[in-house]
């Protein structure tokens, strides 16, 4: 929980259920009554709310080509876009807002299924402005689709508010591989804004926009498999972690990483003791549920499980078995330790109760890997889109 000290801003109580489909704004989200302003400098703390993905159903390669990976998953929070309650996912891999809106087809309309909120609806916002001749186009991973008019609005997250936000007002929305419908409106993406679609110019993100109006230029993000999640803006909260922060440099200006969270030279071990494997960059991505890692970390990984099979690239084991912590180790560190690891309870996942068979988070992929929920689940991460930089302890 945020410290109760703050004198500036507030929180909100985290692990309530999620609330009753209302297309109304809930007061008990709000934190901040009135409109912020820059030179605020607020700290702000919101809840997140935990969605588990669901069965392994392709494979993600470097290109971006889906092959096998983790069906949905993530954080998702109540967002007020022009007073209207709406249920946005984290996602640190794009750098778009967007929401699914009134200007659907009914039968897209019915497609959106969300916990909370309702559909942004532009003529029910006083200070909903079109962006003339600017739009927005996304095709993710999975093979949905997004594309819509660009417009401003005031956009606030428990209190984090923008005025005049861009974002993407959806009205033509397809889904994703398997996919029967889709428990959010859209993303809140807080990569970085040299990635944004709206075109022809490129808008800034949430949190670039946000910078004048908080104390720092940085998110943080406590996720969790639960209710109990939080996202702070503008501030680290120093109750949430335990040890040394460790700080990675982030090289989102590389051809390969451009406008990414991601850095490079990453090495992997377990149980104290490096693999003899080559390292390899690793995105920092909230939207991708998997550990994605390569075939020779995979398996160096799982020689230290006993009874684990591979099945082209799909590893199980005994659910008798333990499974150890996986070392992340950071060539790119410039404080704290280099070594960080992710308990093997993280790993974990899914378990066949006729056969005893457990399966895990890792996908194995060629190129570039990815943190995934693991990593997220086990870590407190102060994003700081300035310097770039990330930073990470175990969650208290």
């Amino acid at each position: 929980m945020p410290s109760s000290s703050l004198l500036l801003g507030a929180s909100l109580l985290l692990g309530a259920a999620f609330a009753a489909p209302t297309a109304q704004p809930d007061a008990s989200r709000q934190i901040v009554s009135r409109e912020a302003q820059p030179g605020d400098k607020l700290r702000i703390s919101s809840p997140l709310h935990y969605r588990a993905p669901t069965t392994k159903i392709a494979k993600r390669s470097d290109d971006g080509n889906v092959t096998g990976y983790y069906d949905g998953g993530g954080w998702i929070l109540p967002v007020l876009i022009g007073g209207q309650e709406v249920a946005l996912n984290i996602d640190t891999g794009s750098s778009d807002l967007w929401t699914a809106s009134t200007l659907l087809s009914s039968q897209e309309q019915a497609l959106v299924q969300t916990k909370f909120g309702g559909l942004y609806d532009p003529s029910k916002s006083k200070n909903y402005t079109k962006m003339e001749g600017s739009t927005y186009s996304l095709s993710y991973a999975d093979a949905s689709h997004s594309s819509g008019n660009a417009a401003t609005d005031t956009v606030d997250i428990g209190g984090a508010t923008v005025p005049k936000m861009p974002f993407g007002v959806c009205d033509s929305l397809a889904l994703g591989t398997g996919q029967k419908s889709r428990d959010t409106n859209g993303p809140v993406g807080l990569g970085f804004g040299s990635q944004n679609s709206i075109r022809p110019n490129p808008q800034p993100t949430f949190m670039e926009a946000l910078e004048p109006y908080v104390e720092e230029p940085v998110f943080a993000t406590k996720f969790r498999p639960d209710n109990t999640g939080s996202i702070q803006f503008g501030f680290c909260d120093h109750s949430l972690y335990t040890g040394s922060l460790t700080t990675i440099s982030i090289k989102n200006t590389t051809q390969d990483l451009s406008g990414q969270w991601g850095t490079t030279g990453v090495s992997f071990g377990s149980n104290g003791k490096q693999f003899s494997t080559g390292a390899i960059d690793l995105d920092f991505d909230s939207g991708t549920s998997s550990l994605s890692l390569t075939s020779d970390i995979a398996s160096a990984y799982f020689a230290g499980v006993t009874g684990a099979t591979n099945s082209g690239g799909s590893w199980s084991y005994p659910c008798s078995s333990t499974l150890p912590g996986l070392d992340f180790i950071f060539s790119t560190a410039t404080a704290g330790p280099k070594t960080v690891t992710v308990p093997g309870k993280y790993i974990a996942s899914q378990n066949n109760p006729t056969t005893g068979t457990c399966s895990t988070m890792i996908d194995v992929v060629t190129g570039r890997g990815n943190a995934g929920q693991p990593f997220y689940m086990s870590k407190y991460m102060v994003w700081n889109q300035k310097t770039p930089a990330l930073s990470f302890a175990d969650q208290a």
